[in-house]
């Protein structure tokens, strides 16, 4: 999972056919806990990239894409959001998502 620290990192995520971003804060333990998650899935879809950003970092991503609370997890085709999954992540959803893109 790469970690995203600048807008232009942003922009060059967003610009693949699709990607996964990872939103969340230092402190954000549950945070860690849907990271670990994802990075056991990671391998199963090398064709999509993974990222993480802490909000932190780069505070205008909170509010060009509302997180408005962490975890949330976001599945972007191009710039255009396919899937959010906040707070209560459910990896389930996001799987089948992707799998859906994989085939």
């Amino acid at each position: 999972m790469k970690q995203i620290t600048t807008q232009n990192e942003l922009d060059l995520a967003l610009s693949n056919d699709f990607s996964l971003i990872l939103s969340k804060t230092n402190g954000c333990s549950v945070c860690g806990a849907i990271k670990q998650r994802l990075e056991l899935i990671e391998d199963t879809y090398k064709d999509i990239p993974f990222y993480e950003i802490y909000i932190e970092d780069l505070p205008t991503f909170q509010g060009q894409y509302l997180v408005f609370t962490v975890p949330t997890v976001l599945v972007f085709e191009k710039e255009k959001e396919l899937l959010r999954e906040s707070r209560f992540v459910n990896i389930r959803n996001i799987t089948k998502l992707l799998d859906n893109i994989k085939n």
